[in-house]
């Protein structure tokens, strides 16, 4: 590793149409003063690297691992606007001493730390790749400032789980300032624009691929073809959550195949979960033998996700634990990670059987044939041919009656069981409002949020009890093999940890809870529930 460089990075970018500029940019600007130099050309292969869910790129963010000349470099960049061609950037620049093998995997401590702030618990995947044959000036302006000129051409390629797809290369000069004022940059570009006209560059190499490789960041949010609509009829919005959520899942699994990120187990799980919610949610409005056999099979589905994830929340929660517990080197944490991968490995492969089943496949088929099954003009279910703004406020009123009532329950006899209980119309209660949320335009999100903080707050607690049972299960299995001693103590004491997590979780759901089951809480729901179609944007 051999050091940081500038923090700064300041540089004028311009769009050219071709590779023929080269020449008669670099004699013009010796005709007005500039003294150039040319430099050997280099070429850049720069593989930039995001989560599945570009989490860096949404924190303004982009990392890329660039390898040229023999020589490796990270390079943390932040993304802001481009103004006239000039882009102002916070820059993080580390020189490695060699090439790296797996470039998701940093090895270099100032920048790996700082990433995973941003992304944790997620993984970092090659996204896109971007070859760049530069040729290079070294320009002194004729105040004196001194310039590195480089007219590019760049090509595109997806990686990791992107399909391969062709884009247009990309040509274009970038002019960064090494020494003197930056005024020197706009003195050049309207030299330059005066002359040739050129288009100042908006945009970075990577939002010039991520454009033309038509690459979409992932969200859970329904395009607009999916988004329900208050005036939709219920059978319709149905087919319209149902259709976006089996999408999603069916996006993860790619990522699960490949096992490179658990997050991809977390998002199907929770898919699965949203659709038999919504089979159930809605059931008065599909038909009854459909949605038995589709509820059914996604029963069973999230059961094989289930499993696996809930060995990765232990996993991921590891680190956590070492903070607390005082016998919990790192040596010991990737001992007993180590044998919890093993166990984990068997449920994986159950799972991947599971995906590749007959039995998947003929779900996949099903699910597809219904979604695109026409619509009839007269549903044979009751609430099929009903308004969404007509049911909308009485599924959810009931989901949140039936959450406070379970509320009370929990409140005056706080078993765990109760907590289990109440967690599980928390969980309808928000699915209701998420699937209802895009027909009023964003009213319900702060709502969601509140229901989101009571989730979060029992699934903690969930844990705890899923975490106790795992470790009773993992004596059993490890009292026939050879593992030390020392490892048996540090799982008893994480077992113990569990006891106080769950005495905090407790503790903090009170004030939550208090919080969520307000007046002024059922008084916001109320008044955005009973808004008239008429009355919503879009649909006037």
């Amino acid at each position: 590793m051999k050091g940081q460089t500038k923090a700064m990075e300041i540089e004028l970018k311009l769009a050219l149409p071709g590779q023929g500029e080269e020449q008669a940019v670099v004699a013009y600007l010796s005709q007005n003063g500039y003294t150039v130099e040319k430099l050997d050309p280099v070429q850049n292969v720069d593989t930039y690297l995001d989560t599945f869910d570009w989490s860096l790129m949404k924190n303004k963010f982009a990392l890329r691992y660039r390898f040229a000349n023999g020589s490796a470099t990270y390079t943390l960049k932040g993304v802001g606007s481009i103004n006239h061609g000039l882009a102002k950037r916070t820059e993080k620049e580390i020189s490695l001493s060699k090439p790296v093998d797996i470039p998701a995997v940093i090895p270099v401590k100032q920048i790996r730390k700082i990433v995973d702030e941003m992304i944790f618990p997620r993984k970092l995947l090659e996204q896109i790749q971007v070859r760049t044959d530069r040729r290079r000036y070294r320009v002194v302006s004729p105040e004196g400032a001194h310039i590195d000129l480089a007219f590019d051409t760049s090509s595109f390629s997806l990686r990791g789980l992107q399909k391969p797809r062709r884009a247009q290369k990309l040509n274009e000069m970038e002019a960064e300032i090494l020494k003197g004022p930056v005024k020197s940059l706009s003195a050049l570009s309207r030299l330059l624009s005066r002359k040739f006209k050129y288009s100042p560059s908006t945009a970075s190499k990577l939002e010039v691929a991520m454009e033309r490789l038509r690459v979409i960041i992932p969200s859970k949010k329904p395009p607009e073809r999916l988004r329900v609509r208050l005036d939709d009829r219920l059978d319709l919005a149905v087919r319209k959550i149902l259709t976006h959520q089996f999408q999603w899942f069916r996006e993860q699994l790619p990522g699960v195949q490949r096992d490179i990120d658990s997050e991809f187990v977390h998002q199907a799980r929770v898919a699965t979960r949203r659709m038999r919610s919504a089979f159930r949610l809605f059931r008065d409005a599909i038909p009854d033998r459909t949605s038995a056999y589709l509820a059914g099979e996604m029963k069973w589905l999230g059961g094989k996700f289930g499993v696996v994830r809930d060995i990765d929340v232990f996993l991921l929660n590891l680190p956590r634990f070492k903070a607390k517990v005082e016998r919990l080197p790192g040596k010991k944490k990737r001992a007993i990670g180590n044998l919890i991968e093993k166990h984990r490995h068997g449920l994986r492969d159950t799972l991947y059987q599971a995906l590749e089943s007959p039995r998947h496949k003929t779900l996949e088929r099903r699910f597809v044939q219904f979604l695109e099954r026409p619509l009839p003009s007269r549903p044979r279910k009751p609430l099929g041919a009903k308004m969404v703004h007509e049911v909308a406020p009485v599924l959810i009123a009931e989901r949140l009656d039936a959450a406070i009532h379970q509320g009370r329950t929990v409140l005056a006899k706080p078993k765990l069981k109760e907590f289990h209980n109440l967690r599980i119309r928390m969980k309808r209660l928000r699915y209701a409002c998420e699937f209802m949320a895009p027909a009023y335009d964003g009213a319900l999100d702060p709502f969601i949020e509140r229901t989101v903080e009571i989730q979060d707050c029992l699934g903690e607690l969930q844990d705890t009890v899923f975490t106790r049972e795992f470790i009773d299960s993992l004596y059993d299995e490890w009292r026939g093999e050879v593992v030390g001693p020392d490892l048996f103590f540090i799982l008893g004491e994480i077992y113990q940890l569990q006891a106080e997590i769950a005495r905090e979780r407790r503790e903090a759901f009170g004030r939550i809870w208090q919080s969520f089951s307000s007046e002024e809480t059922f008084a916001l729901l109320k008044e955005i529930l009973h808004t008239q179609p008429a009355a919503m944007p879009g649909n006037q």
